[in-house]
């Protein structure tokens, strides 16, 4: 950990170390134990099990009409957040939707002497939208989920955000919602935001997908309920994974990895070099945040560095220094690469342009970022005409070999 001593680890179980520093995976039984008996709650109680569960961890005086903001109640307190901090906003979100502007689904279509295929993207109708909370807000993550959703065409956007112990709606927070057009926010966080979602309550209805990050119970609840409704992928507490090469400035490695930490709980963070000066040196910065969870490790060489964090799959790979950013190409698992000293995760974060809302976990092994086709489905569209008899005769031969006599039949009828 930060301040700790710097040890060598042999390559076959770097990458595991890594993996059982961060906990596991995406969640663990504790996680999942806990959010299952909040879902069955909520979705005998509706309102009134959130509100529970609101009033113990987020504001003990909440009451029930208080759960829901409408649109109007958003554009009220959007108009009282502060010119600078709405001119920040309004650059990133000039920035997300530039990038994701360009991953807008196109119609695929084939044509042939029998046949017209069209597979065609539709928006999703409603979309909900998780935003969780730290200290203050996160109005990034607003734009984050609510950018790829509006490029899609949803039609309903619900966000559904933590409410803050004094009751009140974050100015920063509601601009950021009326930029993406949210029409709803429902102010509970977690696993019960998540069951409220999924399965609706008297005062919200459900929605076709759940997107967003939350902590491991928002997580796991997000994996209980993908039976009933979509999600897009695990996205628990935050990750990163440094791969330093010598020439990387050790302070600004410091804040980096200080910086991941400041997400809180389960918040995981790594340096892993093949040079040790430049670890105790990073040591050494790190150690005036004893409580920041932060651990080093030393590798034989730069290439079984690399090899170790694409095992892990994180949710980001920081490649700092020359020598690591040249290896970028042999980081393929990861929710997001990071190339080059001058690239902080936290530009990432904010106003970079790509998306936040990254798999976790070790998910990056088959997950994706966030992006614009997770707020479509799509549709097959078929149209035969002419002679199809070669057709016919074909799949004919391939049901009787299945043991389907009506699909040879009807298949059959047509020729």
């Amino acid at each position: 950990m930060g301040g700790g001593a710097v040890k060598v680890r042999a390559l076959s179980s770097l990458g595991r170390d890594i993996a059982l520093a961060r906990g596991g995976g995406a969640f663990a039984l504790r996680e999942r134990s806990a959010a299952a008996t909040i879902v069955r709650a909520v979705r005998r109680d509706g309102d009134a099990a959130v509100l529970r569960i609101v009033r113990r961890f987020d504001r003990p005086e909440a009451r029930q009409r208080g759960l829901v903001l409408d649109a109007k109640a958003i554009g009220r307190s959007a108009r009282t957040c502060p010119p600078e901090t709405r001119g920040a906003l309004d650059l990133a979100y000039v920035r997300i939707r530039a990038f994701h502007e360009r991953q807008r689904p196109r119609e695929s279509r084939r044509r042939d002497a029998r046949a017209d295929l069209r597979l065609v993207p539709s928006p999703l109708g409603r979309v909900g939208a998780l935003v969780p909370r730290g200290v203050a807000a996160y109005p990034s993550t607003a734009l984050m989920t609510g950018v790829p959703s509006q490029i899609a065409g949803v039609r309903e956007l619900i966000v559904a955000s933590p409410m803050p112990r004094d009751g009140s709606v974050d100015p920063a927070l509601a601009y950021a919602l009326e930029l993406v057009g949210a029409t709803t926010v429902y102010r509970a966080g977690g696993a019960a935001a998540v069951a409220a979602l999924a399965y609706g309550t008297a005062s919200l209805g459900r929605v076709d997908k759940i997107v967003g990050p939350g902590n491991a119970y928002a997580t796991a609840a997000k994996w209980l309920v993908s039976a009933d409704v979509g999600i897009d992928a695990l996205q628990g507490p935050s990750e990163l994974i440094v791969l330093a090469s010598s020439d990387a400035d050790p302070d600004v490695l410091a804040l980096d990895l200080l910086a991941q930490a400041e997400h809180g709980a389960g918040a995981f963070a790594a340096l892993v070099s093949d040079d040790a000066d430049l670890l105790r040196a990073v040591d050494r910065a790190l150690a005036t945040q004893p409580k920041a969870r932060v651990f080093t490790y030393r590798a034989r060489d730069l290439r079984s560095a690399a090899r170790a964090a694409d095992e892990a799959a994180p949710e980001h790979v920081l490649l700092a220094g020359r020598a690591a950013a040249a290896l970028a190409a042999q980081v393929r698992h990861a929710g997001a690469v990071f190339v080059g000293m001058r690239s902080a995760v936290a530009f990432g974060d904010y106003v970079a342009g790509t998306n936040h809302s990254l798999p976790t976990g070790g998910t990056a092994r088959w997950a994706s970022a966030l992006r614009v086709e997770d707020f479509v489905r799509w549709t097959s569209c078929v149209s035969l005409r002419g002679d199809l008899r070669g057709l016919a005769r074909a799949g004919a031969a391939i049901a009787e070999h299945e043991g389907m006599r009506f699909h040879r039949a009807s298949m059959e009828a047509r020729a």
